[in-house]
């Protein structure tokens, strides 16, 4: 998918996002912020910032004197997150719509963080992106990377395509982020990446969230995530359909937990 459908994607999901968010999104990204350690007056670049999940907690931290700023492809969500830093009163963060595989710090000055949280893999060249982004942090600065732990989310991404297979008729298979993950999903395999990645003292923080579903909930966060591109293109009526061979799914297999267990990993510039 080009970064142009990406972003088409997630503003349809702009909604469905906001609403999910207190649950799954804002609690990923107040973890990564815990993690990357982020202190009063620090520069930050938030990469794939979505609505300020992770944004605003950095704002929060690196306070007044400090500058986060926040990008992503998607109007709608930054839309969001610019009301919420409003709502907040954080001058300091900036919602800015752009290319992370082009964006440059104003004016050359070089980051103390670069976070992404849930973005990397959507990235084209998972690995020459995490670079180039390494290469805009000061020496000494920290690159954090959240991504799903092996098996999270899976079971939700799995009935959802099962779904749409079935109404469409179609064999769609695992999405090319699919493989992305599956290469940084453990410990040991996000520590290995981010030190290829010529960063030093890499940790790695397990940040487990679990989410009792119902059948609303279920079919929201199906909605307010990237599983949303298997509905481009389709009328109401399909969706619809869709919906209901989802829920039935669900309640059939029994899934009444969503398990969204985060890796966060933090490596140094040198």
């Amino acid at each position: 998918m080009t970064s142009t459908g990406i972003g088409s994607v997630f503003d349809s999901a702009a909604t469905e996002y906001a609403e999910v968010s207190p649950l799954l999104w804002d609690r990923i990204g107040e973890a990564t912020v815990t993690a990357a350690q982020i202190q009063p007056g620090e520069r930050v670049l938030d990469v794939c910032c979505g609505a300020g999940a992770s944004a605003i907690p950095a704002a929060q931290a690196t306070g007044p004197q400090g500058q986060v700023d926040a990008i992503d492809l998607a109007a709608e969500l930054l839309a969001q997150g610019r009301r919420r830093a409003a709502l907040e009163g954080l001058d300091n963060a900036r919602f800015i719509q752009a290319d992370a595989t082009t964006w440059e710090p104003h004016e050359g000055h070089l980051y103390d963080v670069v976070q992404c949280v849930h973005g990397v893999f959507l990235l084209p060249d998972m690995d020459a992106s995490a670079s180039r982004l390494a290469g805009l942090l000061r020496s000494g600065g920290r690159l954090v990377i959240t991504t799903w732990a092996e098996g999270a989310i899976e079971d939700l991404g799995r009935l959802f395509t099962e779904a749409v297979e079935r109404v469409r008729d179609v064999q769609i298979g695992p999405p090319p982020s699919k493989q992305a993950v599956s290469r940084i999903d453990t410990e040991q395999k996000l520590v290995a990446w981010l030190t290829a990645r010529g960063l030093t003292q890499v940790t790695v923080t397990r940040a487990p969230l679990r989410i009792p579903l119902d059948p609303m909930l279920s079919w929201r966060i199906a909605l307010g995530s990237g599983f949303r591109g298997m509905l481009t293109g389709l009328d109401e009526f399909t969706v619809e359909r869709v919906r209901t061979t989802f829920q039935h799914l669900r309640s059939e297999r029994k899934m009444d937990e969503l398990d969204a267990t985060s890796l966060v990993g933090t490596g140094i510039s040198e």
